[in-house]
């Protein structure tokens, strides 16, 4: 009987102080972390090992993928299933009885490369995204009924925030938080701003509102994994050996040593590993031995996570009006100068300003290359008739033949052309050809300049 009882308790304990499981290693396509299932998944070509995180088991199933390339997609589970979305145009499939089949009437648009990703209550949605040089600005649903996706409405917004993608969302309650992200450039569509913008969105009445801006040295974190924690994000910065736990609802953010638990779980090779939080845990996957194909899957606590705090600040700057923080006599001493500037903006709006040498439209720079910014500013400047041979002398190349300079000339008045038109948002040259009217066989370069503003 005593025996009995010891080979129990031994039994207990043992699996009641598990804290690790291995699995093998070798050609891993995803891993998936199921809504409120108490497991997680990790996907081979032809197989699924379900780990038990109550008891760190694991079971091997073959798994049907249809010929379905997983790899390629964006994972996300909720509590009705697991799901795979096309990384850029409408595609969804579904995982169910360890079978993956496609559920959607979609078509493959590539229209929202790099959208956010998100589940609130039960659905799938999905925010931004780039296509054919923009970006997106909405939100869409995918409808479970129709199979097809649905926009989400803004219309009682009295402000939206500029298309973007590889944002940090964070659906916290009835709300949506939207952290930074890439933006095409206005005026150089092959160009990208990076965003410090943190937004709000109320999922149930449809409005956004702007929360303020993060500082500069922040616009890197949308750049590096991120992990949920709780109603927090936490950010690994592989460059500065930090970790970053982000609190939008309190606007903090807070800065971490990492632990060398922590550079370990954070070292994987494998696609889509990463440390993943549940139930007052944390999980992640790590080589015990590089030689052999197996990993293990180890579970500890917060404390084994973060090390010294380094530091902690806001996340983001919030707007504020004058008259909340300067004193009236103060203000009144703003007024004319500010009147000055509002004045100077009526003037030049709309109209390219000149600038250290650089053009700006609506305080928004244009981005030229040097040759064409110097072509830009000589046909200005000129009192006189501009002609080819004037160009030709800027471009500087005196080895080239008189075609092969004209040809240059031609590209480069084009692809001026081309910014300034896409800048202006018009259809119109902003740099005109015409013959002379002393010679017909010359070609005569001119532009408008009531367009411009020299400062």
């Amino acid at each position: 009987m005593k025996q009995v009882l010891f080979l129990l308790l031994f039994t207990f304990t043992f699996t009641s102080v598990a804290q690790s499981v291995t699995v093998d290693s070798d050609r891993v396509i995803k891993v998936l972390v199921p809504k409120g299932l108490n497991q997680v998944c990790v996907l081979y070509e032809n197989k699924v090992t379900t780990i038990n995180l109550a008891t760190l088991t694991s079971e091997d199933t073959v798994i049907n993928d249809n010929g379905i390339a997983v790899e390629q997609l964006v994972s996300i589970s909720t509590l009705f299933g697991n799901y795979f979305l096309s990384p850029s145009g409408g595609s969804v499939f579904l995982m169910k009885d360890h079978t993956i089949s496609k559920i959607d009437n979609s078509f493959e648009h590539q229209m929202q490369t790099e959208a956010a990703v998100f589940a609130y209550k039960g659905h799938v949605y999905k925010y931004g995204g780039y296509g054919l040089w923009s970006n997106r600005n909405f939100i869409t649903r995918f409808d479970f009924e129709t199979n097809e996706w649905e926009l989400v409405s803004f219309s009682k917004s009295k402000a939206i925030p500029r298309g973007r993608s590889k944002s940090i969302v964070k659906v916290i309650g009835d709300d949506l938080y939207v952290i930074g992200g890439t933006m095409v450039n206005e005026f150089n569509p092959l160009t990208n701003d990076i965003s410090t913008e943190v937004w709000k969105f109320d999922l149930v009445n449809g409005i956004w509102e702007q929360l303020g801006e993060m500082a500069n040295s922040l616009n890197a974190i949308t750049d590096y994994k991120r992990i949920d924690f709780n109603d927090n994000v936490i950010i690994n910065n592989i460059h500065d050996d930090l970790l970053y736990e982000i609190d939008v609802v309190n606007n903090s953010i807070r800065s971490y040593r990492k632990t060398s638990f922590t550079r370990k779980l954070n070292s994987s090779i494998f696609p889509g590993m990463k440390m993943f939080f549940y139930k007052n845990h944390f999980y992640g996957f790590f080589k015990e031995n590089t030689s052999v194909h197996e990993m293990t899957l180890v579970k500890r606590n917060a404390d084994e996570i973060f090390g010294k705090l380094i530091s902690e600040e806001a996340l983001y700057t919030k707007e504020t009006t004058l008259g909340m923080i300067i004193p009236p006599v103060v203000l009144v001493s703003l007024l004319i100068p500010l009147g000055m500037v509002a004045r100077r903006r009526r003037i030049y709006k709309n109209k390219l300003e000149l600038k250290k040498g650089q053009f700006y439209f609506n305080n928004k720079k244009i981005d030229l290359e040097p040759l064409k910014l110097t072509i830009l500013i000589h046909i200005i400047n000129s009192e006189e008739q501009v002609y080819s041979k004037d160009i030709i002398e800027l471009i500087d190349k005196p080895h080239l033949d008189y075609s092969h300079s004209t040809r240059i000339i031609n590209d480069v008045l084009y692809k001026i052309n081309y910014v300034i038109r896409t800048a202006l948002k018009t259809d119109n040259d902003i740099i005109k050809v015409s013959k002379s009217s002393f010679d017909k066989r010359l070609k005569v370069y001119a532009i408008n300049k009531d367009l411009f503003v020299k400062i």
